[in-house]
């Protein structure tokens, strides 16, 4: 009898999990407003000798910082003031609140590439800080791991237009 409620306890709970996950038709047709949008703003041609073209791999020493757009982009800029896009191939919730991208890199020379794998974080989450009181765990993984798409070069006025179209959703 007990096993029996504790089974329906369990499905009941699951099916009430399930449903708050779920997502609405009139909140998932914004959803492919806005990435319609962007795609319009991305196809933009940009000038390839003064912005480049669009890269599989970035080195190390030419990007200086990243930002998180939304949980499907992150923004990385040169030393220079160049601009890549990188759409990752599925959402990435822990991204905005992220300061830290701790990449588990498959290039050998120093590089983030298209499929690379990586934890969003902030920087409390790095082993030196992982000592008490701030020990809350054993192990460095603290979010979901998520993966990397091509590096698209942009302009600000682009990156601009993409937040507002984020914004109006």
């Amino acid at each position: 009898m007990i096993a029996g409620k504790s089974c329906l306890l369990a499905v009941l709970s699951g099916t009430l999990f399930c449903a708050g996950c779920a997502i609405s038709p009139e909140a998932e047709d914004r959803r492919r407003a806005v990435e319609a949008d962007i795609e319009a703003i991305l196809s933009e041609p940009l000038d390839t000798e003064r912005f480049g073209t669009t890269r599989r791999c970035l080195a190390g020493h030419e990007y200086r910082s990243f930002r998180a757009i939304d949980d499907r982009r992150v923004l990385f800029e040169s030393r220079r003031g160049q601009l890549w896009l990188n759409t990752l191939r599925v959402r990435c919730l822990d991204l905005r609140d992220a300061t830290v991208l701790r990449v588990k890199s498959i290039s050998m020379f120093g590089r983030i590439c298209e499929m690379d794998s990586f934890e969003a974080g902030d920087w409390f989450t790095w082993p030196w800080y992982r000592r008490w009181p701030w020990h809350w765990g054993a192990s460095w993984s603290t979010g979901m791991t998520c993966s990397l798409g091509k590096f698209q070069p942009v302009t600000p006025d682009q990156v601009d237009a993409i937040e507002a179209a984020i914004r109006s959703k």
